[in-house]
């Protein structure tokens, strides 16, 4: 039998068994209700039949080379039913690179949106995006 000695607890700093929840940490959390309604277009057997064709035919990463596990739209299709089935407008990407893809473009991990960001410099060469490294504070 192998010992695990205890660990610290992230949330309240007190020791809590190895590979065990502390007390203090929810259970379970509460769903997003949202992620059902982005989730419905991706149930379709339109969008099924596409993924399986475009994943046959493009069956690599297109950024990596690895093998492409994701369908991902090039263009945000935003509620754009003929976008969201356009063959044109679809990439395979591997797990890594379409994670990379989706928070750098689409807000994750407190990034901003794409289309929020301002682009460019102002007057003086600093630049008008807000977090960008030049314009935080440190």
């Amino acid at each position: 039998m192998v010992f695990r000695a205890p660990s610290i607890c992230p949330r309240c700093r007190q020791p809590k068994p190895a590979g065990q929840r502390c007390g203090c940490t929810p259970v379970a959390r509460t769903p997003d209700p949202r992620n059902a309604e982005r989730a419905r277009p991706y149930a379709t057997p339109e969008w099924k039949a596409l993924r399986a064709q475009h994943l046959k035919a493009h069956p690599t990463c297109c950024r990596c080379g690895e093998h492409a596990s994701v369908v991902d739209h090039a263009r945000p299709w935003r509620s754009d039913r003929r976008l969201f089935l356009d063959p044109a407008n679809l990439q395979s990407l591997c797990r890594s690179c379409h994670s990379a893809k989706t928070s750098a473009e689409d807000g994750g991990f407190g990034n901003p949106l794409a289309d929020d960001r301002p682009g460019g410099c102002d007057a003086t060469g600093r630049p008008l995006d807000p977090h960008h490294p030049w314009n935080l504070p440190g």
